[in-house]
């Protein structure tokens, strides 16, 4: 859907609901700033337009119309009026973009609590030593990605989003399909975490970091056409127990590991001796 808005008097656009979201988020506009859509016969706030209502704080439309330039298609070649706003839903409900802060800290709640899941399943079962399984193997993470389309598509949120106030919609207030949420978590896989290889997640979380910081959307957002939202102002309590909830998950994951310490560190000697050798100074004195 395009979407047009006045800045200076001038009008300007089109754009996409989540480009328009991303300049209110950067302060390019407000939610204040008039806008115009298709189905609208005037100029209102963007927080009153129909299709922003679920992402921005409903409040009483602009009361001058003067000065501003007609709304798009107002003279069209055709002659034909301009439909009729839509009606709000009563009682909208205020939200807000979560930060890039929040959203990371929400990943690593979500990685965090899969791998002890992971390794707490491997430990019960006795499950011998397996490369693929391991957090640097990106075929480790494909349940991951399969859970978390599953979860969005069901709950539109994860424990790490659900534990910091965050739910996943579409922009345009559609129901998301399994295909949706399962291109958007690959896409998160991808393009997010660098499919979890080497040192790739250092940068490709870093990469992501400054999108979302200078254009206010994710690429997969932006593909997907989804945005997270965060129901109410995240508490520093919220952020002090995720970051417990991922501190208690490594500490269990090195203990559901102990049983794949030395095999692994022998086959990283076998790639590498010194640093296998400087691994195995590592363990406690009763497993070297």
């Amino acid at each position: 859907m395009d979407i047009y808005w006045i800045a200076g008097k001038k009008q300007c656009g089109p754009a996409t609901v989540p480009d328009v979201i991303s300049l209110v988020q950067m302060g390019e506009l407000t939610p204040d700033s008039l806008g115009w859509h298709a189905g609208c016969e005037r100029w209102m706030p963007l927080r009153d337009l129909p299709a922003l209502a679920d992402f921005l704080q409903e409040r009483p439309a602009h009361d001058s119309q003067d000065d501003l330039p007609p709304v798009p298609g107002a003279e069209s070649p055709a002659g034909e009026a301009p439909a009729r706003a839509a009606k709000l839903p009563p009682g909208a409900v205020r939200v807000y973009l979560p930060s890039p802060g929040v959203r990371l800290l929400a990943r690593l709640v979500d990685m965090a609590l899969y791998v002890t899941l992971l390794f707490g399943v491997i430990y019960v079962r006795e499950i011998p030593f397996n490369a693929s399984l391991l957090p640097s193997s990106p075929l480790a993470w494909i349940a991951f990605v399969l859970l978390e389309a599953c979860l969005l598509r069901v709950l539109g949120t994860t424990p790490g989003k659900a534990l910091l106030g965050i739910q996943v919609r579409s922009v345009d207030g559609s129901e998301m399909g399994f295909r949706r949420t399962l291109a958007r978590s690959f896409l998160v896989f991808l393009g997010g975490v660098g499919m979890m290889v080497s040192l790739l997640p250092l940068f490709m979380m870093g990469y992501s970091w400054w999108v979302l910081r200078s254009r206010g959307i994710t690429m997969w957002d932006a593909r997907c056409a989804t945005l997270p939202l965060q129901l109410a102002p995240i508490r520093f309590g919220r952020q002090l127990v995720a970051l417990a909830v991922v501190f208690a998950c490594v500490q269990l994951t090195s203990y559901c590991m102990q049983p794949w310490f030395l095999p692994m560190i022998e086959a990283v000697e076998q790639q590498s001796p010194d640093a296998g050798q400087w691994m195995r100074q590592l363990l406690p004195p009763e497993q070297k």
